[in-house]
């Protein structure tokens, strides 16, 4: 028989209209960012709060994330002074696949960067 998993749906947008400097360190903060240097010879991933859970970004604001995960989540958009709408839902066996892959390569790169050491 099959489980019903929940996940969480929060739509969130980050305060200040006209405050690109702060709208822009919580996308660096949030979702992480690309570091260049050297004029673009080298470009290094820099992983932001998201990443260390796994979600579905479903479009810009827009996410879904695991009902355990939520409260970190919210916490941080809090920090940030975002406009938060957040509903349980039920997830469809597509997204739950996504949740566990993105789970899976976490594991899995965290697991290759042990065996290097």
């Amino acid at each position: 028989m099959n489980k019903i998993r929940t996940g969480a749906l929060i739509s969130f947008k980050v305060a200040g209209k006209n405050n690109h400097t702060k709208i822009n360190r919580f996308c660096r903060d949030f979702y992480g960012y690309n570091d260049k240097s050297n004029k673009g010879k080298y470009i290094y991933k820099r992983d932001g709060f998201l990443n260390r859970y796994p979600h579905i970004k479903v479009q810009r604001g827009l996410i879904i994330i695991r009902i355990e995960d939520a409260e970190e989540i919210i916490t941080l958009l809090e920090k940030y002074d975002a406009e938060i709408f957040m509903r349980e839902i039920i997830l469809l066996h597509a997204d739950t696949e996504a949740l566990n892959r993105s789970l899976n390569e976490k594991h899995t790169k965290k697991h290759m960067l042990n065996e290097l050491e």
